[in-house]
């Protein structure tokens, strides 16, 4: 039998998976901005992360870190094996597998690569990207929808020592709970188990268990999916170990969504991955 490959390919195009909502702050979220980016007419001197116009902005790029980190932590609870992505620490290279891989890239032996990458790597390398290797999916920046900022003073902590630093207290810059903003996912030709696996994600945040950019250990970064819709066109199924879900279109708030989008979480939950191999 021949192996579907079409979740890790991208010569074709089968399915296209759109999640779009609003994300409401439940306590205050501080995405930084960096010392380069300090604003001269700024009360704080530790600032948000902000756009061109100068409102707040939560990056695509933090949102897939995010997912990526949650992900593997509810991988590893499923004793599914997957890497961190961090550094030497991806699919290919602790397999020993990167070599041949770049060999067949550049010997333009795509088949070969095709089927190495699928069998060495694990369901993150495949979904959100590896070395060499573009993810299925898109994240867009969140942008405030009606974002309130707020300044406070805290105690300061070195992050060498662990202890108070010597300047003691640094103003900190903030957005105030209640504040929205707007989420965008895109997702190309994932299967109906990747799928779930994302809401998954999607429902740890959204239930509290994880946090949104720094200041976590003093309750900053909760955040919840105030409504959610989800639209999937294209094949129903991929590949050989994916299971049919006939469920194209979700449009709710909050829990409610989860609720109705649980035919795809099951689907994560019960299935039988054949990769990485040992």
């Amino acid at each position: 039998m021949v192996k579907d490959y079409t979740f890790i390919r991208k010569d074709i195009l089968t399915r296209t998976v759109i999640f779009e909502g609003v994300i409401e702050t439940v306590s205050p979220l501080r995405i930084g901005a960096g010392k380069n980016d300090l604003s001269p007419t700024s009360l704080a001197r530790d600032t948000v992360l902000k756009d061109k116009d100068g409102n707040p902005v939560i990056p695509g790029s933090s949102w897939k870190g995010i997912f990526r980190s949650t992900g593997e932590r509810i991988l590893r609870g499923k004793n599914i094996e997957v890497c961190t992505g961090v550094g030497q620490d991806y699919c290919l290279k602790i397999k020993r597998k990167d070599d041949e891989f770049q060999k067949y890239l550049r010997e333009n032996i795509i088949d070969r690569a095709v089927e190495l990458f699928w069998d060495y790597t694990c369901l993150n390398c495949k979904l959100f990207g590896t070395m060499s290797v573009l993810g299925n999916l898109r994240f867009f920046d969140s942008t405030p929808i009606n974002a309130t900022l707020g300044i406070r003073t805290m105690i300061a902590i070195s992050r060498t020592e662990g202890a108070v630093a010597s300047h003691a207290l640094v103003t900190v810059e903030f957005v105030e709970p209640g504040s929205t903003f707007n989420f965008k996912l895109l997702g190309y030709n994932l299967p109906n188990y990747a799928i779930g696996y994302l809401v998954s994600i999607m429902k740890m945040i959204h239930d509290g268990y994880v946090q949104v950019g720094g200041h976590k250990s003093r309750g900053f970064g909760f955040v919840k999916f105030k409504e959610l819709s989800f639209t999937s066109t294209g094949k129903s199924k991929i590949g050989d170990e994916d299971v049919e879900v006939n469920l194209n279109s979700v449009k709710e708030k909050g829990d409610a969504f989860f609720e109705k989008m649980k035919p795809y979480i099951e689907a994560f939950e019960h299935v039988k991955l054949d990769y990485p191999k040992k």
